[in-house]
């Protein structure tokens, strides 16, 4: 009988003592009750009670001030969970790259930061994502990457990385361009709104290769393997 896949939690989070999270495996239903948006790529960050119930309003980003669970769903893109030491407050982001490109990160981060927390109340964790040893990108579009202003130290491979974890082959390289770090990027931009290292966390897992399968979207494209959405929620406790 085939092991269930582990559902993951952040040890950064988990220290806090204060919260509830997950980062679900593809295809388990998250909390019924959750608030969360309908995903557009966007730097739109709402509350939650414009997000309830799920799907009502286009957002990337969604943040609670209360115990309502928020959460986002992915397949490549970063699931990034946000909790605030100081009000309590708890927010979950969905960002690709287009997203983190336009700027949902820092949009989160700043609405967080009006509700009364500072940067060094913040602790993020980073979510199962697609790595550099699968996320093949041309160099057109390293272009706009690095001609991006938020972009300010970018990682990328010229060389396939090889990922000792993998579970199933990693990507084929397709367009002779570059292995770009998508979870680098997210961790720069959290900390270029100066959250200290220590508070942030990447959970070193690849959507591609190394999660359960049904994660990954790119695969799927290339394998037709199939793919199910991954919910990743947080919630403060009562």
């Amino acid at each position: 009988m085939q092991n269930a896949a582990p559902v993951r939690t952040s040890a950064l989070l988990t220290s806090l003592g204060w919260l509830d999270h997950a980062f679900l495996p593809a295809g388990i239903a998250p909390p019924e009750e959750i608030a969360c948006g309908h995903q557009r790529h966007s730097p739109t960050v709402v509350m939650s009670e414009e997000a309830f119930p799920r799907k009502q309003c286009e957002a990337d980003g969604v943040i609670a001030t209360d115990p309502r669970p928020v959460a986002v769903y992915t397949a490549d893109c970063l699931p990034v969970l946000i909790a605030d030491t100081r009000q309590h407050h708890v927010a979950a982001v969905h960002a690709g790259l287009k997203g983190a490109l336009a700027g949902v990160l820092p949009a989160a981060v700043n609405r967080l930061l009006a509700l009364g927390a500072t940067p060094e109340s913040l602790f993020v964790a980073i979510g199962p994502a697609i790595a550099p040893c699968c996320y093949e990108l041309g160099q057109d579009v390293l272009g706009t990457i690095i001609s991006n202003p938020r972009v300010t130290a970018p990682q990328w491979f010229s060389t396939q990385p090889i990922n000792l974890h993998a579970v199933r082959p990693q990507a084929e390289a397709k367009n002779q361009g570059i292995w770009f770090d998508l979870p680098a990027l997210g961790r720069q931009m959290l900390l270029d709104m100066k959250i200290p290292a220590a508070q942030i966390e990447v959970l070193p897992v690849c959507t591609y290769c190394s999660a359960e399968p049904q994660s990954s979207y790119r695969r799927n494209a290339h394998f037709s393997d199939g793919y199910a959405l991954r919910y990743s929620w947080i919630q403060r406790r009562t």
